[in-house]
C-alpha cells in the first residue's frame, strides 16, 4: 500500500496543528497508515494516531501527494470525486477496505452541475466542510468512530420520517467498510440559502443593541417541534423509538453527572471552585422517571443553529453529540431536557462574549424557556410539574457547564472563567437539589 509521501514526523506535527485534532492535551507518538484510497488527484488516508497516555485513535486524512501536507479538501476535483461517490451509490477501494457511498431521494441531482464548484468552508471544527454552488453541503468527518454516526442516522429519519423542515435534509452519505467495522467519512446534505451561523448572528445583535429576545422565542418553539418529531418515532425500530425513563437511568445519569463533576474538578487542579458543591444527588432528575428518553441532539448550542430572515426562522444542524464523548454513548436515549439546558448554556457564553447588558442573560433565557414550554406542553418527555422541570434543568446544566469546563481546559484555556461561571450560577440558584460536600 506505502503510505504518505510527507514524512510520518513531519504528518504527525501537522496533525496536533489542526483545529479537528481531538487529543489537544495529549503528544503524539506514533502515526501510522492503516489505507488509503485513490481518489482524483488526492488519497483518502486512514490514519491511526498514537498518543502518549497509550491511546489511539483512527483519522480521515485526505492530502494531495506532495512532500509537505496538503489538504485535498482544498482541492475541487477531490471534492467532486468524493461527492460523485455518494451521488452514485459508488464504490472506491483501497488495499485493506472500501468507501461506499449512499444517496437519499432527497439528493438534488437535477441541481447539481459543473457550475456547482465546490468551496471549502474556511471555519474549521472537528469537522470540515465543503459547498457545492448554493445546491449541497458536505461535511468530511475527521475523528472517525466505529458503528453509526448519529448525525447520519438523525437527519435520515427526519428527512424520511418526519415532516419536521428545520433541519437540512439528507442528501447522502459517505462510509468506510473494513475488518474493524463501519466508519462514517461523510454526509451530505442540502444547503440553507441566506443563513447564518446562529452564534455570530446573536453576537451581531447584541452588537447593534439588539436582545433578539423574538429570535430566541423562535429557537425556543423548534427547538420544541425538533423533539416533538423525534419522539414520535415509536414505529422506526428500537434505535429510535423513545422508551420510559425508569429509576435506573435517573441512578446512572446521577451518576455520571457526578462523574462530570469530578472530571471538572481535575481539570481545576483538583478544587472545584468555592460554591460548587462537590457531590450531586438522584433529586434533582427524579421527577423525570415515567416521563420518555428519546434521541435528541446531544451538543445543542448556538453553533449547532443557522439563523434565517433575520432570525425569523432557524435551521438545527450537526446531530453527532459532544466529539469527547464515545459514540456508543452519544447514541444513547437521554431526556431531551439535554439539549434545552445546552442552549441555555450557549446564552451564557454569548453574554460573556459580546460583553451583554446587566440582565439580558436572563431575559433571554426566559424568551427560549417560556417558548419550549409552551410548545411542548402535553409532550410525553415532559415533567408533569414546574418544580420537576427547574430541577431538572438546574442539574442538567451543571453537567453541561462541568463539560465545558474540561473542554475549554483543554482546548481554550483563556475562556475558562465563562463555564466557571456557569457552574457557580447554576449551583447559586439550584442548591436545594445539591448534596453540600465541602470543597
Amino acid at each position: 500500500m506505502g503510505g504518505p509521501t510527507v514524512p510520518l514526523g513531519a504528518l504527525a506535527a501537522w496533525i496536533a496543528g489542526q483545529r479537528w485534532f481531538a487529543a489537544k492535551s495529549r503528544r503524539i507518538v506514533g502515526v501510522t497508515a492503516e489505507d488509503g484510497i485513490r481518489l482524483g488527484p488526492g488519497t483518502l488516508w486512514l490514519i491511526r494516531v498514537a498518543l502518549d497516555d497509550g491511546s489511539s485513535a483512527r483519522y480521515a486524512v485526505p492530502l494531495r501527494e506532495t512532500a509537505a501536507a496538503a489538504d485535498a479538501l482544498d482541492d475541487p476535483t477531490f471534492c467532486q470525486e468524493l461527492l460523485g461517490l455518494i451521488a452514485t451509490g459508488g464504490r472506491a477501494s483501497g488495499a485493506s477496505g472500501e468507501l461506499r457511498g449512499a444517496p437519499t431521494r432527497a439528493f438534488p441531482a437535477a441541481a447539481l452541475s459543473a457550475a456547482a464548484s465546490p468551496r471549502r468552508l474556511s471555519v474549521e471544527q472537528s469537522n470540515t466542510s465543503v459547498v457545492f454552488g448554493d445546491v449541497l453541503i458536505l461535511k468530511h468527518f475527521r475523528h472517525l468512530h466505529p458503528g453509526v454516526n448519529p448525525d447520519v442516522e438523525i437527519t435520515r429519519f427526519l428527512t424520511e420520517r418526519t415532516d419536521f423542515r428545520h433541519t437540512p435534509r439528507l442528501c447522502g452519505s459517505l462510509e468506510y467498510h473494513d475488518a474493524q467495522g463501519v466508519w462514517s467519512v461523510a454526509i451530505a446534505q442540502e444547503l440553507v440559502k441566506d443563513a447564518r451561523d446562529g452564534w455570530q448572528f446573536l453576537l451581531d445583535r447584541l452588537a447593534a443593541g439588539d436582545a433578539a429576545l423574538g429570535a430566541l422565542a423562535r429557537l425556543g418553539r423548534i427547538t420544541a417541534a425538533l423533539h416533538r418529531a423525534l419522539a414520535s418515532a415509536g414505529a422506526a425500530g428500537a434505535e429510535m423509538a423513545p422508551e420510559p425513563i425508569t429509576a435506573d437511568d435517573v441512578t446512572a445519569w446521577t451518576a455520571s453527572v457526578q462523574r462530570q463533576l469530578d472530571a471538572a474538578a481535575a481539570a481545576l487542579g483538583g478544587r472545584l471552585p468555592d460554591g460548587v458543591p462537590t457531590r450531586v444527588d438522584a433529586a434533582g432528575l427524579g421527577g423525570l422517571a415515567g416521563v420518555v428518553k428519546l434521541r435528541h441532539h446531544g451538543d445543542f448550542h448556538l453553533g449547532q443553529t443557522l439563523a434565517v430572515r433575520h432570525g425569523e426562522d432557524w435551521r438545527i444542524i450537526d446531530f453527532e453529540g459532544e466529539p469527547l464523548r464515545p459514540l456508543d454513548e452519544r447514541r444513547r436515549k437521554h431526556t431531551p431536557l439535554r439539549d434545552v439546558a445546552g442552549m441555555l448554556r450557549s446564552l451564557g457564553y454569548a453574554a460573556a462574549t459580546a460583553g451583554a447588558p446587566a440582565g439580558w442573560e436572563e431575559r433571554a433565557r426566559e424568551a427560549f424557556l417560556d417558548a419550549y414550554r409552551m410548545a411542548a406542553i402535553g409532550a410525553t418527555f415532559l415533567p408533569d410539574s414546574e418544580a420537576a422541570l427547574a430541577r431538572a434543568l438546574a442539574i442538567l446544566e451543571i453537567e453541561k457547564a462541568a463539560y465545558e469546563v474540561v473542554y475549554e481546559a483543554n482546548n481554550r484555556p483563556d475562556w475558562l472563567p465563562i463555564p466557571v461561571r456557569g457552574l457557580l450560577n447554576a449551583a447559586a440558584g439550584h442548591r436545594p437539589d445539591l448534596a453540600a460536600g465541602g470543597p
